[in-house]
């Protein structure tokens, strides 16, 4: 019965040292020797993401993206309308010369309400005249300097050809002389 008893200690001994590495047994042992004491509660981990600040932010980043994209395409469609301008602006200019040079009334009305006609729809398009008059200082950002007389002072002189916008910006700067 002796040696029963010293062979259980034995083994004990031997388990305590192998589940131990021959350090003191520590709280989170389960083994026999250590039974009576409970184990630790088990606490759920803190969560690493916070999941409604992470959804939050992806929305705002969608919302982003949808207004940068409707941008983008109001930026096209405007640069397509400038450029349909531009190529229509020297239709626009051969009227105003050919009302300037025609002698005949009865041609010269008929040039007219066709140069009215034609202003109208370009107005609907979107495109606005630049307005310039004589006198007004030139301005490099609306106004293409054509010529230049020392002695006016930066004004404007004559105006040889008009100019025009399309949504805020320039399409064509009218040419002056100064």
């Amino acid at each position: 019965m002796e040696e029963t008893k010293k062979e259980n200690e034995d083994t004990l001994l031997r388990h305590t040292r192998k589940v131990h590495n021959e350090k003191p047994p520590s709280r989170d042992c389960h083994c026999e020797e250590h039974s009576d004491k409970a184990p630790p509660p088990v606490t759920p981990p803190k969560p690493t993401h916070d999941w409604e600040s992470i959804a939050k932010y992806k929305a705002a980043e969608l919302d982003n993206y949808i207004r940068r994209q409707k941008d983008a395409v109001q930026n096209a469609y405007n640069e397509g309308r400038s450029r349909v301008i531009m190529e229509i602006v020297p239709i626009l200019d051969s009227i105003y010369e050919a009302v300037r040079t025609v002698l005949n009334p009865s041609d010269r009305q008929g040039i007219e309400m066709l140069q009215r006609k034609f202003e109208a729809v370009l107005v609907h398009l979107g495109m606005e005249e630049i307005p310039v008059k004589v006198g007004d200082p030139f301005d490099p950002h609306i106004h293409n300097c054509a010529m230049a007389d020392p002695n006016t002072q930066n004004k404007i002189v004559e105006v040889w050809q008009k100019g025009y916008r399309y949504a805020g910006r320039v399409v064509r700067p009218a040419t002056v002389k100064i």
